[in-house]
This record gives C-alpha cells, sequence and structure tokens, in this order.
C-alpha cells in the first residue's frame, strides 16, 4: 500500500516534468482582503442603537486578535449550545427531512473590495472558535455556491483562525455567506474579522493530479496543515498562517496552471439542480436519492408495511384493482408497483421536496402521486435558501391548494424573490396558511403585510425577525388577524400603537418576541396591553428593551401560564424592587428566566424564583451584588435546573465557581472570560 508520503512525492515529480513558464510567474498575485461591508445577518448580540457586540464589528482588519476572550468589539450572535432549543419558545421545524445532516442556525453575508477566484477564506475566532459550518459564495448574478461545509466543533478555547479547504471556485466572488450551527459551544463565539484570499486569474492543478482541487493540493504539499485536534482547518497554528501560500506561489507553475475564468462549475451532487423551479423539469444524479431509498427500505418500510397490515388487506387491493389504481398480477409479485397508492402515499409522505421532484420523472403513475395536494400541506423551503426564486413559487403553487405551514425562512434575497412573487403566491396558495415564516426576508415589505392580512385569516403563527423593509406603518394590517398564536418581531421597526392593536385582536396568544424592537419607545404599554389582553401567554422576549421598568414587569404577573420570561439587557428596569417578586410569585411554571445585565438585582430580588419548581434556565449575567447565598440555594432547592450563567457577577469568585461545577455536574454554570 502506497504511504501518503510516497504518493505526495510521486505527484511532484509528476508536476514537476509539466512545468509552466517562469516568466509569467509575477503576473500572480494572491489578494488578500478583509470584510469591507456587513450586508445581512440573521441575529446579533448587540443592538442598532450600540456598537458593542454587532455583527458590523466583523469589517476591517482584526482588532483584538491574537487575544482571547469576551470584546465587545467582536461579533456575537444571540445564541450558542442547546438552550433556547430546550426553551418553551422552541421553533419547531414543518419539514425535518429537508434538513441536511448540520441544521445551519444563523449566518452572515460580507462583502469585498475587489472580485476574486477565492483559494482561502479565514476566521479569525476569538472566543469559542467552531461554530463555522458552511461558507457559500455568490456569483455575479446573485446565484450561490457553496465552498466548504462541516460539522460543529469541539477545540480547544484559544484564539484561532479557522481556514476549511475549499471546493474549486470557477468565478470571481465578493461575496461570502458564513453559516454557523452553536450546537456544540459551551458558551457564545466570537469573531474578530474575516480574510478572503483570492486571484484574478482562475487557478488549477495540472490534469495529472486527477482533478485534485487547489485545497487538497495544499495539503499534499504541506503535511503541516494537519492537526490531529482540528481536522478542518489548514491554519491550525496561527503564527504560520498561509505560510504554505506564500511557499506554494513560488512553486505555483510547477503544480498549477491558468484557465479561463467565470466557467460554471459541475452541478453538485443533492443540489437540487440549479434551483428548485427548474428541478421539478429535470432530473438531477440520483447516487444521493438511491442511497437515501436503500436506507428507508431496509429501516423503515418493514415497519409501514407492518402499519399498513398489508396481509390482511386483500379486500383493499381488490377494490383498488377494480377502480385501477393497482395492478398486482402473479408475475409482479414483491414489484414496487403493485403497492396500493395508500402506501405509496405514506411513503412519499417521508421524503424530502427534493426526493419528491425526482418522484415525478419515474413515470405517470408517480408523477400523479408526487403532485398530490396532501403532500404539500407542510413546506419547509429554509435549507433550500440558496436557489429558491420567483419560478420556485410559482412551481409549487400548482402543488400547494391545501398549503398550510411554510417556512421561506433566509429565502429570496438578493432580488431572487420580488414582492409580486409572494403576493402571488399567497393569492393562489395562502387561504388556508396556519403557520407562515419570514424571518430575515428582503422581500416582505407593507404589501406583502397587507396581502397576508387580507388572505391568511388563520394564521396562527407569524414569524417576521429582522424583517426591516417593513416601514412603522405597514404592520397595522396585522390587526385584523384573530388567531394568532406566535408573533415574532426581532430586530423590526414596529412601533407601540400598531402592536398594541395586534395585541388587543388576539387572545390566543402564547409566544411573543418583541426583541430590539429598538423602534417601541414605551415598551411598559406593552406589558399592560399583553397583561390584558393575552392571559394564556406563555413565553415573552423583551431582551434590550430598555424602556421597560418594573411598571410593565409588575403588570405582567397577570399572565399566570408564563415559563419563559427574557429581559436581559432592559437597562430601564435598573432596581427591580418587588416587581420581580410579583411575578415570581404568580407564575409558577417559570422554566426560563433571563436577566442579564440588570445592574441592581440582589439576593432578595430573586428569592420568589426559588419558589419556581420547573426552573431550567437562569441568566444572572452581569449582577454584581449577587452573593453566593443565593446561587447556591438555587443549586440546592431547584432540582430541575440545568444552566445558570454567572458571568461578570463580581460577588462571586473563580474559585467558588469551579467549587460549584465539581459539586453540581448536572448544572451548567456558565462563566464569562475576559482577558484582562
Amino acid at each position: 500500500m502506497v504511504s501518503c508520503d510516497e504518493k505526495k512525492s510521486e505527484l511532484i515529480s509528476v508536476a514537476r516534468e509539466k512545468s509552466g513558464n517562469k516568466d509569467d510567474e509575477t503576473s500572480i498575485i494572491f489578494t488578500e482582503q478583509f470584510v469591507k461591508q456587513v450586508h445581512h445577518f440573521s441575529s446579533q448580540y448587540g443592538s442598532d442603537i450600540s456598537i458593542s457586540y454587532t455583527a458590523y464589528n466583523v469589517a476591517g482588519n482584526p482588532s483584538k486578535f491574537p487575544d482571547y476572550g469576551d470584546f465587545p468589539q467582536a461579533f456575537v450572535m444571540r445564541t450558542y449550545g442547546c438552550w433556547w432549543d430546550k426553551a418553551p419558545s422552541k421553533l419547531i421545524d414543518y419539514m425535518p427531512q429537508n434538513n441536511e445532516h448540520v441544521v445551519c442556525q444563523d449566518y452572515i453575508d460580507v462583502a469585498y473590495d475587489r472580485e476574486v477566484y477565492p483559494i482561502r477564506v479565514s476566521v479569525y475566532e476569538t472566543y469559542n472558535p467552531g461554530s463555522v459550518v458552511g461558507i457559500w459564495a455568490m456569483e455575479s448574478n446573485g446565484r450561490w455556491r457553496r465552498l466548504w461545509s462541516g460539522p460543529p466543533q469541539i477545540v480547544s478555547h484559544k484564539p484561532r483562525i479557522f481556514s476549511p479547504p475549499l471546493q474549486e471556485c470557477k468565478f470571481k466572488t465578493r461575496m461570502l455567506r458564513l453559516e454557523f450551527n452553536h450546537s456544540k459551544l459551551d458558551y457564545y463565539t466570537e469573531l474578530d474579522a474575516i480574510l478572503l484570499i483570492g486571484t484574478s486569474e482562475l487557478i488549477q492543478p495540472h490534469f495529472k493530479f486527477h482533478n485534485t482541487n487547489l485545497s487538497s493540493l495544499l495539503q499534499l504539499l504541506d503535511r503541516s496543515t494537519y492537526s490531529c485536534n482540528d481536522i478542518h482547518n489548514l491554519t491550525p497554528d496561527y503564527l504560520k498562517t498561509h505560510r504554505d501560500l506564500r511557499e506554494f506561489k513560488n512553486i505555483l507553475y510547477e503544480h498549477c496552471q491558468l484557465s479561463n475564468g467565470n466557467v460554471t462549475g459541475k452541478i453538485q451532487k443533492g443540489m437540487i439542480v440549479d434551483k428548485l423551479g427548474t428541478d421539478f423539469q429535470c432530473i438531477p444524479p440520483i447516487e444521493e436519492a438511491v442511497q437515501s431509498l436503500h436506507k428507508f427500505l431496509q429501516e423503515d418500510f418493514p415497519k409501514l408495511m407492518q402499519d399498513i397490515n398489508l396481509s390482511s388487506s386483500g379486500t383493499r387491493l381488490v377494490a383498488a384493482k377494480k377502480t385501477g389504481t393497482a395492478q398486482p398480477s402473479s408475475d409482479s409479485c414483491g414489484s414496487f408497483s403493485m403497492l396500493p397508492n395508500e402506501a405509496v402515499f405514506k411513503i412519499l409522505k417521508n421524503l424530502d421536496l427534493k426526493s419528491l421532484s425526482r418522484c415525478c420523472q419515474v413515470n405517470r403513475h408517480f408523477n400523479n402521486i408526487a403532485q398530490d395536494a396532501l403532500l404539500y400541506t407542510s413546506l419547509n423551503m429554509k435549507p433550500y435558501w440558496y436557489c429558491v426564486d420567483g419560478k420556485t413559487l410559482n412551481t409549487l403553487s400548482s402543488r400547494c391548494q391545501y398549503l398550510q405551514r411554510i417556512d421561506l425562512s433566509w429565502c429570496g434575497n438578493y432580488n431572487t424573490i420580488t414582492s409580486k412573487d409572494i403576493q402571488d403566491f399567497l393569492t393562489s396558495s395562502g387561504t388556508q396558511l396556519t403557520n407562515l415564516r419570514f424571518n430575515c426576508c428582503q422581500f416582505v415589505n407593507n404589501s406583502v403585510i397587507l396581502k397576508v392580512s387580507v388572505i391568511c385569516k388563520n394564521l396562527k403563527e407569524l414569524c417576521l425577525r429582522n424583517c426591516l423593509e417593513i416601514t412603522k406603518d405597514g404592520f397595522w394590517p396585522l390587526a385584523n388577524l384573530q388567531q394568532l398564536e406566535r408573533l415574532e418581531l426581532y430586530r423590526t421597526m414596529i412601533q407601540t400603537p400598531s402592536l398594541c392593536a395586534i395585541l388587543k385582536g388576539n387572545r390566543n396568544m402564547r409566544h411573543l418576541n418583541l426583541a430590539a424592537c429598538d423602534h417601541i419607545l414605551n415598551m411598559d404599554d406593552i406589558a399592560i396591553q399583553v397583561a390584558y389582553s393575552c392571559p394564556q401567554l406563555e413565553s415573552i422576549d423583551f431582551w434590550k428593551s430598555h424602556s421597560l421598568t418594573p411598571h410593565g414587569v409588575r403588570a405582567l404577573a397577570r399572565c399566570r401560564q408564563l415559563r419563559e420570561v427574557d429581559f436581559g439587557w432592559c437597562l430601564g428596569i435598573g432596581a427591580p424592587g418587588d416587581s420581580l417578586r410579583a411575578l415570581a410569585s404568580s407564575c409558577h411554571d417559570l422554566e426560563k428566566v433571563f436577566l442579564a445585565a440588570l445592574r441592581g438585582l440582589v439576593d432578595r430580588d430573586l428569592e420568589p424564583f426559588l419558589a419556581c419548581p420547573k426552573l431550567r434556565q437562569l441568566d444572572l449575567l452581569g449582577a454584581r451584588s449577587l452573593t453566593p447565598d443565593i446561587c447556591l440555594r438555587f443549586l440546592l432547592c431547584c432540582t430541575e435546573l440545568e444552566m445558570i450563567d454567572l458571568s461578570f457577577c463580581e460577588g462571586i469568585n473563580d474559585l467558588k465557581i469551579h467549587e460549584w461545577q465539581q459539586l453540581y455536574p448536572q448544572v451548567s454554570i456558565k462563566r464569562s472570560f475576559q482577558a484582562s
């Protein structure tokens, strides 16, 4: 068996036989650029009225690297770990079979000054690295291509420059998207900068390298890029960052050649061809579908057949034969085609949207079944954000007569879906909608909200996080909806009068997200309206609501079914007084209580929460006056407690935290680290 080193030597010697023109080497310039502009992002820990912890901090050169710790100058996202997925307000996927193995929870879109063929993308991580799971590049026509994907990682707690091996990119780009999954993180991740290295000419390894891409060739030539602790990273030692590129430039023409630019690459296996809209008309490579079908037939199909109980369903088969819906015969025993439509339909219900589109191409019989409107009552389009456009919606609309739930989050940005596209879709397919998610969608404007209010009268869930094209007056039509149970308005421009009108007409409201709604100037009015209009409320998110005061908190005590509250960074609360005591005394089912940055908190304010038997998550970050006594009481009395954040609690030293971590391993005790 040939070793890696022998293979490396063999390929290098072969390449040297085909050395390029040395006189042209000076024409190759590796352009290094840091982010010029942040275009979009899904969440940030900071707010738009501050510069601390915001997405815009990722622009420009690194400001803290290689320092390690919690720095306000970094980009920090809203969540970490599994805690938000365990909260009562957790969102449930409509169509989880559409998701890839790694679910992307956040993203950021960044732009650079010059278009280049990307060779390397380096992410400067200054705190809790390991959450980057995807890197995409955008073509000039708005089409996105994936450069790299991988799992979330558990890596050392130290500064890192993360440079994963990129796929070949045959077009120039100046726009990247980074995707994140925080499930493995102990605490918030922080990013300092994102470096893009590229060239003005497309560089490809010589054909004798058997279609090896540039990243693979670099790994082959420099084995020092490997690290058993950081296997996805080409720059595990940041002190030697990009040394391989500098050395490679000197021997570039021995191993590579220049190629004509902007050549459209082959479609990746598993992609929905190029766009979902065209995929319904043609068949992509089916290797992935064959593997999925094989797994299904081995694991799930026997159980399904047992449930259907075909062995005792002779009468159904006879009836199906009489009606022409099945054609069993003695010589086709065991054939998939002899199954009744009922069985085929149950199988197709388990398929993702890509597989359904492929089924349409099998034969006429499968085409009819795979387009049945009952298979399209729930659609999760978020995993396909990179290829969903107006044509996709137009193609789907003919199959969505019974559509009840759709998630279009992250889709349609950069004008691939227009306001008219979504209005036409809602007109044809939205009358029975109960759940609608438009998180981070630029096409959602005042006209779309008006259409929603007219067409979607049965809506129970409406998610509009980061929908910044809706003006302050655009929310008024939502007051016409009367059945809302969940409303998410994170970082929108909604104001007090329109929100009060909406709440007044929706007495079944259970989950309300008003985080970072900076245009609400009096959040106490909202809290009071909630208290009187939404008696069934289970969760409310007031995070970064600076106008909320103890008066509003006290009013929420009327919502006795509350299970989750987030008052983090509600600086107007100041000294809570008896408001938190009133809330805890009334709401005994509280499971999650976030009180981050409430500087005036004292032990007495928290004592009533000790009587909440279901308390699981408690965030006390920045409560400077708390004593170790009250924290120990929570650890002893709250038997369901799973997480407590004691970062920047100056009255509790690190030694005490370490002691508790040893004594109560069932509780995840958080403590932020900040370099001195």
